[in-house]
C-alpha cells in the first residue's frame, strides 16, 4: 500500500484555462524540482508517463480536485484516451469515389438514407459514413510530416544523434524547453527518422 503524496511546501493557484502541464511546470519551479520529475510523480506507477492523475495533483497542492478540474483547461479530458483511426485508411480508390458519388447525390437531390443505399447498392452504414465522415482528396498524396514536432526538430535531432534515449529527450523538452510532448510521439518520430 502506498502512502498518499504529501503537500508541496510552495503551492500556487492555477490560472483559469491553464493547461495541466503548464501548471505542473510552475509548481515544480516554485518548489525547486525539475518539471519532468514532478510530472512523473503525479502520473504515478507503473509507467510514470501520460496524463497526471488529478487526485495526486490535488493532494500535493492542497486544493480540491473539483477546483482544479474547473480551472485547468484539460483536466476533464480522459486519461489515456485513444483517438479513433480514420475509417477510410485502407479503402481502395473505387470505394472512396463511390462514397463521393453518394455524397454528391444526397446534396443535389436530398434523398433519405434508405433510398440512397438502395440506389447505390450500399448498406445504410456505408451511406451514413459517406455523409458524416471526411473523405480523403487523393490517395497518392504523401502524409505531411508530424506537425507537433516540426518546430522541435532542430532540438530533438542533435539529441538523437548523440544517442539520447526517448525518455531523456522527453525530460529535456519538459525541463529545458517548457514543452510537453507525449513520449509515444517522440518514439514514433525517432523510428520514422531512422528509416
Amino acid at each position: 500500500m502506498t502512502a498518499a503524496p504529501s503537500r508541496l511546501p510552495m503551492t500556487l493557484r492555477p490560472r483559469l484555462g491553464e493547461s495541466t502541464d503548464s501548471y505542473i511546470r510552475r509548481l515544480a519551479r516554485a518548489n525547486h524540482l525539475t518539471p519532468s520529475y514532478l510530472h512523473g510523480f503525479l502520473c504515478g506507477p507503473p509507467t510514470w508517463f501520460g496524463k497526471p492523475l488529478l487526485t495526486r495533483l490535488a493532494a500535493v497542492t492542497g486544493r480540491p480536485a473539483a477546483a482544479l478540474q474547473h480551472s485547468l483547461a484539460d483536466a476533464s479530458s480522459p486519461r489515456r484516451r485513444r483517438k479513433p483511426a480514420p475509417v477510410h485508411a485502407d479503402w481502395p480508390d473505387e470505394v472512396i469515389d463511390r462514397l463521393r458519388t453518394v455524397r454528391d447525390d444526397a446534396s443535389m437531390h436530398g434523398l433519405p438514407l434508405p433510398v440512397l443505399a438502395a440506389r447505390h447498392g450500399l448498406d445504410q452504414r456505408m451511406v451514413r459514413l459517406a455523409l458524416t465522415r471526411d473523405l480523403p482528396r487523393t490517395r497518392s498524396r504523401a502524409r505531411p510530416p508530424c506537425t507537433v514536432l516540426t518546430p522541435l526538430q532542430p532540438v530533438i535531432d542533435p539529441m538523437a544523434d548523440r544517442g539520447c534515449r526517448p525518455r531523456e529527450i522527453w525530460a529535456r523538452l519538459m525541463n529545458d524547453y517548457d514543452t510537453s510532448v507525449s513520449l509515444s510521439t517522440i518514439i514514433l518520430y525517432l523510428r520514422t527518422r531512422n528509416l
